[in-house]
């Protein structure tokens, strides 16, 4: 089998902030995932998305309303698990203009049960499915699998407008969504080009500023264990403020595309200006895998007769991704 075509393991040990639970059960697909297919999927094209766009994404899927992910055990396992890391919450306050006030990332890095649910066979082959493309549980452990509480100060949104670092992601409720007052998740129907220019952002930074009504779609969760899923680098998307205080915690795994050859769409150039532990070395265990990836696929395609500058072609477009990440790095160290 080609060690490509699986998702990168998670490295030895953990961040030192990260303290790992001591109660917790085993994850067990049989009896916590109660995996249900989307009854609607919207495309890219439909958000006014055009050819040039489509063909640099791995799939045209954009964006599916909730479908239902785990079973009432599951639930109940995944809530307690969240609800243990809530108090080993990241220390920094958020990512760019501190775009979440609460949230846990790596929280496969605590837990067992959450490692386990997003390397589960059976969910990456039914996302991978909803998505058109083979997916796989991200290879960086901060994005791997996150954590979105709600924040103490209920005048701050729980995320704001923005896109994602990564391609695909799972947005889950783990507490019941029929109690809450505000909150909603929703996104912008349109390209994340239009709906940066109305709010006047550009990149992944995130603001909260209201957008035309007819232009925002909200998605109902009918209950805890629904999720939804979206193609996250192109949806621009956000969940907006509480109304009432409220428990409100949603689960949302990562994943990129496989074989590891493949292009990815995850911004490790943004994603390195993070301030989660490890966040670095995570990001290029991610680059220097998917760039061996790809340098090996070019391996096994060289022919004798194929000419020299077109190799070059090939070459650097093979390790242009890890020569910027590492001018990345050197730029963090002066």
């Amino acid at each position: 089998m080609d060690p490509t075509a699986a998702t990168l393991a998670f490295p030895e040990g953990r961040p030192g902030p990260y303290q790992p639970l001591q109660d917790e059960p085993p994850f067990d697909p049989g009896h916590h995932l109660a995996l249900e297919m989307p009854a609607q999927i919207r495309h890219l094209e439909e958000l006014g998305y055009g050819e040039t766009d489509t063909q640099q994404c791995a799939s045209t899927f954009a964006v599916s309303d909730a479908f239902r992910i785990l079973s009432a055990e599951g639930v109940a396992a995944m809530r307690h698990v969240c609800n243990q890391i809530y108090h080993n919450r990241n220390a920094s306050e958020g990512t760019g203009a501190n775009r979440l006030g609460s949230y846990a990332r790596g929280a496969g890095y605590r837990s067992q049960f959450v490692r386990d649910f997003c390397d589960s066979p059976e969910l990456t082959q039914h996302l991978s499915a909803i998505a058109g493309v083979p997916l796989g549980r991200h290879s960086v452990p901060a994005v791997a699998c996150g954590i979105n509480y709600a924040p103490e100060d209920i005048n701050r949104s729980v995320d704001t407008w923005h896109v994602d670092s990564v391609a695909f992601d799972v947005v889950m409720m783990v507490t019941d969504p029929t109690v809450l007052k505000g909150g909603e998740f929703q996104f912008f129907h349109g390209t994340k080009q239009e709906g940066q220019a109305l709010l006047g952002i550009t990149g992944e930074e995130g603001k909260d500023e209201t957008l035309p009504e007819d232009r925002v779609v909200t998605i109902a969760f009918p209950e805890a264990g629904f999720g939804f899923m979206q193609q996250g680098s192109m949806i621009f998307h956000r969940a907006c403020r509480l109304l009432e205080r409220a428990e409100r915690i949603t689960v949302i795994p990562s994943f990129e595309v496989l074989p590891a050859h493949l292009p990815d769409s995850t911004n490790t150039l943004n994603m390195a200006d993070w301030e989660d532990p490890g966040i670095c070395p995570e990001l290029a265990r991610y680059e220097i895998w998917r760039t061996t990836a790809r340098l090996k696929h070019l391996l096994n395609e060289i022919d004798l007769e194929d000419d020299a500058a077109a190799l070059a072609v090939r070459i650097n477009g093979a390790i242009q991704r890890l020569v910027d990440f590492s001018h990345k790095l050197a730029g963090k160290s002066k």
